[in-house]
Parts: structure tokens; sequence; C-alpha cells
């Protein structure tokens, strides 16, 4: 009996459907990496933002709280004129304080524009908030006491800020943690001086 050898041995080639699916394999793992890669760095982007926020609306506030420790009152002012001893506006914040260790006074200016804040003081200009100070309100408020207390004067600052992330080109949403501050900021230094004279 003749038993007759079935194995196959003749070489094949790569058929255009092993190809094809082999590029389409290839082209999802491809595409999931990119995907993986723009969200991380997506996410990157809009953690180091947020940082920067964080840095910019505590360095501007520990600033206004440093000179409004400084701060004293305007000598040229009458004394019936206590709430002018700090000025503001919807754009500018300025009041006077203590320049150096020899008792100096020097005006401090605050202006807010462009989603930015910058201080001016001694002639010095410095950017606090670079771009970040999406919506900024400082209003004076001031009340002369009445019953046990007459006559004694308070002033402060109610403050409102919102602080976010740059916009980037082409992109609608904001990159970045929004930051909400609300306070109210006494010059103590200032309010008593006003309550002295």
């Amino acid at each position: 009996m003749n038993i007759c050898n079935s194995h196959y041995s003749e070489k094949r080639g790569i058929t255009i459907v092993e190809i094809l699916v082999s590029t389409g394999v290839l082209i999802l793992i491809v595409s999931g990496l990119i995907f993986l890669m723009t969200g991380f760095r997506r996410s990157f982007d809009k953690g180091e933002e947020s940082v920067v926020v964080l840095q910019e609306s505590a360095l501007f506030l520990s600033t206004l709280r440093n000179d409004l420790v400084n701060a004293i009152p305007d000598r040229s002012l009458p004394v019936d004129k206590w709430r002018e001893h700090i000025k503001s506006s919807p754009t500018r914040l300025a009041f006077n304080v203590f320049s150096d260790s020899t008792g100096g006074i020097a005006p401090v200016v605050y202006d807010y524009s462009n989603s930015s804040i910058k201080r001016t003081a001694s002639g010095k200009s410095r950017v606090i908030v670079n771009g970040h100070a999406a919506a900024i309100s400082w209003n004076i408020a001031a009340e002369e006491l009445t019953g046990t207390a007459s006559g004694v004067k308070r002033l402060w600052i109610d403050f409102k800020g919102v602080f976010s992330g740059k916009n980037k080109p082409g992109k609608a949403e904001t990159s970045g943690k929004t930051i909400k501050l609300e306070t109210k900021l006494f010059p103590v230094r200032l309010i008593r001086a006003m309550n002295r004279s």
C-alpha cells in the first residue's frame, strides 16, 4: 500500500487581507495611544495653569493685606473726609502706606485692566496677576458707630474676585482651575489713626 504524504510544503506569501487586518489593528493601537497622550497633555496643562492661578491670586491677596497693614491716613484730607483715605474705582484702588523704616509715606495704587492687576508704589510698577483675573470688585465700606461706641469710625475693603486660567487661542474652554475669593480687608493701623484724631 502506498501512503501518500499530504503535508503541504509549498511556501506561501502574505495575502492582502492579512495586510489590511494588521494595518487596521496597528491604526487602532496608534490612535488609542495618541488619544491617551493628548488627554494626558491636556490634563497636565490644566494642572500647570491651576498652579499659576493659585500662586498669583495668593500673591495678590497677601500683597494687598500687607499694604493695608501699613496703610496710614492721607494727611491732606480734612477730618470729616475720613471715608476718602482709601480711594476706589472699578479699575483702581489707592491709599497711602509707610514706605520705609524712617516713616516715609508713599501712595500705593492697584490697577485692574485686561485681566491683570498691577501694583505701583514708590515709582515702581509690578504686575502681580498676569491675565488670570477674570473679575475683580473692590468696594470701600465705612461706618461710624453709635451708642456705647459712639463716634468710632471703621473703614474696610469688600473684595470679591474670580481668578481663572487664560483662554487658549481656538479653545472655547478656560484652562486651569477657577478660584473665587470673597473677603473683607481691614486697615487696622489706619482705623486706629482715624479714631485718634
